[in-house]
């Protein structure tokens, strides 16, 4: 079970939440938007070049909090060709959600 606290500490920032909410909610592929976080669905990866569109940082900073999230255990990353994607670990939303159910 991933470690909750390194979870909650990494989701504190708010820079790297919206990071967060972009990987879970695919990126612009389905229209995420930064300021109501709203989103749909789910999907096997989003492009690393996609979060970089929708995140107001800079590269090197967005490298970082992609580190922290992975590091955190809220997230993977895959290469596929020149491509990196991420996504969300599931095993990661379970342990918020057992959490914060108090289960």
């Amino acid at each position: 079970m991933p470690d909750v606290i390194a979870i909650f500490k990494a989701l504190s920032d708010p820079t790297r939440l919206a990071v967060f909410n972009c990987i879970r909610c695919c990126g612009s592929d389905c229209g995420y938007s930064t300021d109501s976080g709203q989103c749909c669905g789910s999907c096997d990866g989003t492009a690393i070049c996609a979060i970089r569109c929708q995140m107001p940082c800079a590269p090197s900073t967005l490298t970082h909090h992609l580190n922290e999230l992975r590091d955190a255990g809220l997230i993977e990353t895959e290469k596929r060709g020149r491509v990196v994607y991420c996504k969300v670990k599931p095993d990661a939303l379970g342990a918020i959600a057992t959490f914060v159910s108090g289960k």
